[in-house]
């Protein structure tokens, strides 16, 4: 048993590089397989967790005005609410600082805050502000809030606050961009925490709800629908509370009208009745502004559906990456051990004539296969649960104020790949084994006679085969007697340069969009949405006001409003914006409307509305077809699609007035100006955002490149994942040439000694063996080629999110730099292999079967 055993161990001596490489395929497989699984479902459970910890609500309830008292007791008995909570918030400008800031009253039951520093407001002069604050501001600070003319905030008794701590939110993920605001640029840029006794309403103007019917966690298909269907039934309930308010306050006005008419007919004489009208339409135009929406978490928290989003993106990379690096793995670890137990006949003979059992023969393989699995399984899945995971969540999670990841271990993918690899490591050296073990073991000491040789395809094309000289005659012949070992070089390969070229071209696609949109798509910079029951004065000075900004270039009004739409097959709702140009001609000169692949600029007609190519894709609509959409108030309408547009990144709806008109039954009301600057840094357009909310008749502002920061987010958290991934293929792409190339050294060495022997040349003993890798590598390029495009074209139909559509053009770089890696690491294994093969003992290897 001492020399069996002796007999194992100078078996790992001397082949050590053989079972470095096979672990080390194993290992990257099962880390890539194990890391890209498992990251997806690690950040949804470390979200959950923090959703629960902060009590995040399900839904929110927001009015345009307040809540009343008897519509707070509606509520309170809507279907399958569990907890319901009131609030108020108001927004408003830091004083001496361009930060806009939305307040929110300190609630104990749903969506609370947590101190992370400090402590939560007990006074109605003190505040608690978000955690990044924390850098500018410290305890003890005393900041002011204004409103948007920089006046004192009026909604708040003290809008002098202390800072007596920070802390954190879960409707507040991400760090910049909190959400839509009157004030500063149109977006919230930080927030606070005060007491509700410091809002000056006494009734609150949202509600927090949540529900006792839903299962599963959040980002759950379960959870998602339980929660969609509670906010329908919601979300009729309290449209019917607005109406009634609404009409509750016509009637009221009416009532009071009607008794101060005689009065009214006094003092105004003739112009009386014009007069009442006057009062009667101002009176309808609040009612209606009037309003009560629901919003659930993807809705009313634009990090939570963002996150989700990020985390089903690797989910989807999941589902083909690894396959192909385990794939490409296993195969060659297959080929190797195969060859491993071809290489023992003798050795296995030998052992039977001494006596030794079947079993005992095959040890070798059980234990060479058994280690290099373990170590490779437990290294990739040490990896692949703790460093590749927390690598991608750092990455997409840049913007978020999300936690550390939780990353609980995954049996059940450690155990499928241990047996995965365990499988193809010992299995196929112990197939080829136990087959020669059926044989004599005086057969089995006697080396295997070679194959009866037979003239290949290309000797049987004179023209071809009479040009070549000695070397690559001899090269052919190599090529097509190795038929099983030339196609795993050609598939290895192959799949390698395919992962690298799809890595390179997934980045390549998402950055292409940027300079697409924003260059040749998008030419507007901002949307200036204005109070349309405001006053005709402050409308008309906020016009006037727009026809002087600095280096304004055009600018032309538009109706913008924020709708939605829904698939039956889709879970959430798509946010879209649909903009009415009051001028159709010279729309053109804002945005380009062309179709997604011929680029032919097309219009707009009374016939139908232009919808943007991903809108059309989510819905699946096509030219001619019908869509449901619905409005603010939640009110349907149908619309036919005339025209599909090119857009890379958010929903479009665009229609001409009078197709809006036959839609909607009503005249366009126009609400907003769209507005070219001659200076589109981002700098200019903040300096201009600004200037338009300080206006009275002001209602927020629409960046046009707001769209940018969302792509740039996915571009940041995907640039790393592809390093990653592109590092990983690059190491799977040496390891496999590596080990395929050492194996036909190592077959071969009694040829290679033979024209040594013969007075060859060292460099043509080298390439006499690496000719025929580089043909190899070279096919398997160029077949790369062509899967990495088919793979790259698939990942980018699914990758995107919903709301953003990918280039799908591949630059002739990703292919250049991709073979030329595969070229290198070819080159780089010659120069191992060229050192074995000079250190080859002649005389030994050519004796070795006397």
């Amino acid at each position: 048993m001492k020399i069996l055993n002796k007999n194992i161990l100078r078996e790992f001596k001397f082949s050590i590089a053989r079972f470095i490489s096979i672990a080390t395929l194993l290992a990257l497989g099962v880390f890539i397989l194990i890391g890209l699984k498992v990251t997806g479902n690690d950040m949804r459970q470390t979200a959950n967790s923090y959703y629960t910890s902060h009590k995040m609500a399900d839904a929110v309830i927001k009015s345009t005005s307040d809540i009343s008292k008897s519509d707070q007791t509606k509520m309170k008995i809507i279907n399958h609410i569990k907890t319901i909570e009131f609030s108020n918030s108001t927004d408003g400008l830091i004083s001496n600082s361009n930060q806009s800031i939305r307040i929110q009253a300190n609630t104990t039951k749903l969506s609370i805050s947590k101190p992370t520093t400090g402590r939560l407001p007990k006074n109605n002069n003190e505040i608690a502000l978000s955690s990044r604050a924390k850098g500018k501001y410290k305890l003890g600070d005393y900041i002011t809030i204004n409103n948007k003319s920089h006046e004192k905030l009026s909604t708040l008794k003290n809008s002098k606050l202390k800072v007596v701590g920070f802390v954190t939110s879960a409707d507040y993920l991400l760090k910049q961009n909190l959400g839509a605001t009157t004030v500063g640029t149109g977006q919230i840029d930080t927030y606070g925490i005060v007491k509700k006794t410091n809002f000056k309403s006494k009734t609150p103007s949202l509600a927090l709800i949540s529900y006792n019917n839903l299962k599963g966690a959040s980002y759950s298909d379960s959870y998602a629908k339980q929660v969609e269907k509670n906010v329908s039934n919601t979300e009729s309930k309290v449209r019917t509370m607005s109406q009634n308010r609404q009409q509750a306050i016509i009637t009221k006005f009416n009532e009071q009208i009607t008794k101060e008419t005689p009065a009214l007919s006094k003092l105004y004489g003739n112009k009386t009745n014009q007069v009442i009208k006057t009062e009667k339409d101002k009176v309808s135009k609040k009612a209606s502004a009037l309003t009560y929406t629901i919003q659930s978490r993807n809705d009313y928290n634009q990090g939570y559906n963002q996150y989700g989003e990020d985390a089903k993106r690797i989910d989807i990379l999941s589902n083909t990456f690894p396959l192909i690096f385990f794939a490409v793995a296993i195969l060659v670890v297959f080929i190797t051990m195969s060859r491993m137990g071809e290489e023992k006949r003798i050795e296995l003979g030998t052992l039977r004539a001494l006596g030794y059992s079947k079993f005992s023969a095959m040890k070798v393989f059980l234990l060479y296969g058994f280690l290099a699995s373990a170590i490779g399984t437990a290294i990739g899945a040490w990896l692949g649960t703790t460093f590749l995971p927390r690598k991608i969540f750092s990455a997409y999670t840049a913007n978020f104020v999300i936690p550390n990841l939780k990353t609980p271990i995954s049996w059940s993918l450690i155990g499928l790949s241990f047996v995965i690899t365990i499988l193809c490591t010992v299995l196929p050296a112990v197939y080829v084994a136990g087959n020669s073990l059926r044989e004599k073991p005086a057969t089995l000491m006697l080396p295997k006679p070679p194959k009866k040789g037979s003239k290949i395809l290309l000797e049987h094309i004179p023209f071809i085969w009479k040009h070549f000289s000695f070397n690559y005659k001899v090269t052919m012949r190599n090529l097509f007697r190795y038929k099983f070992k030339s196609l795993m070089t050609i598939v290895g390969v192959l799949g390698c340069t395919a992962l690298l070229i799809t890595g390179f071209g997934i980045k390549d696609s998402l950055s292409g969009i940027v300079n697409t949109q924003y260059k040749d798509i998008v030419h507007y910079d901002v949307i200036g949405m204005y109070n349309t029951s405001d006053s005709t004065k402050n409308i008309d000075h906020y016009k006037n006001y727009v026809k002087n900004i600095e280096g304004l270039k055009e600018q032309t009004s538009v109706y913008y409003e924020s709708i939605t739409a829904k698939s039956k097959e889709m879970v959430n709702n798509q946010q879209i914006s649909m903009v009415i140009p009051k001028s159709t001609r010279r729309f053109s000169n804002y945005v380009t409307l062309q179709t997604p692949t011929a680029h032919k600029e097309t219009s707009l007609t009374k016939d139908g509305a232009a919808i943007t190519q991903k809108l059309a894709k989510v819905m699946n609509v096509a030219v001619g077809d019908k869509m449901t959409i619905k409005d603010s108030t939640g009110k349907k309408y149908r619309i036919k699609v005339a025209a599909i547009t090119e857009m890379y990144a958010g929903h479009n709806i665009y229609m001409s007035p009078s197709y809006y008109k036959k839609v909607f039954k009503k005249a366009v009301s126009y609400n907003s100006l769209m507005i070219r600057l001659k200076n589109r840094s981002e700098t200019n357009i903040d300096k201009v955002s600004r200037g338009l909310t300080k206006q009275s008749a002001s209602k927020t502002v629409i960046q046009s490149d707001d769209a940018k920061q969302t792509i740039n987010n996915i571009l940041d958290g995907l640039n790393n994942l592809v390093l990653i991934i592109i590092f990983a293929a690059s190491l799977l792409a040496f390891v496999v040439l590596f080990t395929l190339t050492n194996i036909n050294v190592s077959e071969r060495i009694r040829e290679l000694s033979t024209i040594k022997v013969l007075g060859f040349y060292p460099m043509e003993v080298v390439m006499y063996i690496y000719r025929e890798t580089l043909i190899l590598t070279i096919i398997g390029i160029l077949l790369g080629y062509a899967g990495g495009s088919w793979l790259h074209n698939y990942i980018m139909q699914t990758l995107p999110p919903e709301t953003a559509m990918a280039d799908m053009t591949l630059l002739w770089s990703n292919f250049t730099i991709s073979g030329f890696m595969t070229v290198v690491f070819s080159i780089i294994v010659m120069i191992f292999m060229a050192r074995k093969i000079k250190n080859v003992d002649m005389l030994g290897a050519l004796k070795s079967v006397d």
